[in-house]
């Protein structure tokens, strides 16, 4: 009866007791899945190094970084040609990328960044740039000394204006400057000859530059802005396939108008195109070349 009692009380001592070194193992096992993130992170970020060396793509994505990985100069990467470090904590652009000059697209989508390096006009391959959703306030000359870009995606930053020299951007057939606090745009924008898409969504502007009409643009969106009149000679956009003018405080053409589409749109813009260009004639008559003695 004794023996019996006493045996709740060893069943609670851990078997191990008895063995040499089985202690250690279990107190390893037990603390496996406690082990600090940042190390499975580390590993994480040593193995898309190493891959990237070997692919020519880089994907550092979502990995909580604040700083470009020091460890990187243990790679080759100079011929990358791919870099995705969005969805982590850049504060600023990671100047060891800008050492990269085979880079052709580079995403710093959703980091901190509130400043670029000028030494981003090092990376003269780059066609795609991705800073959206970040806290820039404003665009550096380094941007607009990339020959190449045909795609720059700027949106949800803090953006209050675009210089002109973004002229410069001969290439550009995209830009996305959604989602800031633009109050008027460059009339240098007319410049870029090869510009396809053109989205000013949820900005600031009370008007649109003359020098749009002159783009080669198919898609063009100025929705969630305080624009009342859109310029007549719009209605020479013929290559477009798709405007967008909801949300604004529109009067000409009238809200109504433009809810019913392209086609609409531009019917409008013609007949009022007409009718000012005859009441500007009556007001003006040309002369009929006869002279009256």
């Amino acid at each position: 009866a004794a023996s019996s009692c006493l045996l709740p009380q060893q069943s609670h001592k851990p078997a191990m007791s008895c063995r040499g070194g089985r202690p250690g193992r279990l107190m390893a096992a037990g603390n496996k899945a406690q082990l600090p993130a940042t190390v499975a992170a580390s590993r994480s970020v040593e193995k898309a190094l190493e891959e990237a060396a070997a692919s020519g793509a880089l994907h550092l994505s979502n990995r909580k970084l604040k700083e470009f990985p020091r460890s990187a100069r243990n790679y080759d990467l100079s011929d990358i040609s791919h870099a995705d470090l969005s969805k982590n904590l850049l504060c600023e652009l990671p100047e060891d990328l800008c050492q990269f000059i085979s880079l052709e697209t580079l995403s710093l989508y959703h980091n901190g960044m509130r400043s670029l390096s000028s030494n981003l006009g090092n990376l003269q391959a780059l066609t795609y740039l991705n800073l959206s959703r970040n806290l820039l306030s404003s665009l550096p000359p380094s941007v607009f000394q990339l020959p190449l870009l045909r795609v720059l995606i700027v949106s949800n930053n803090k953006l209050c204006s675009l210089p002109g020299s973004i002229y410069a951007l001969t290439h550009l057939r995209q830009l996305d400057v959604s989602c800031n606090e633009l109050q008027s745009l460059p009339s240098e924008l007319g410049q870029l000859e090869c510009l396809r898409d053109l989205n000013l969504r949820r900005n600031q502007l009370t008007t649109l530059p003359e020098e749009i009409s002159e783009l080669p643009l198919i898609r063009l969106d100025v929705s969630c802005n305080r624009i009342s009149h859109v310029p007549f000679c719009y209605r020479h956009l013929q290559h477009l396939q798709s405007i967008s003018l909801d949300n604004n405080p529109l009067q000409m053409p009238p809200a109504q108008i433009c809810s019913k589409g392209k086609y609409h749109i531009f019917k409008y813009l013609n007949m009022e195109a007409c009718k000012r260009s005859q009441e500007e004639l009556e007001r003006h008559p040309r002369p009929t070349g006869f002279n009256s003695w």
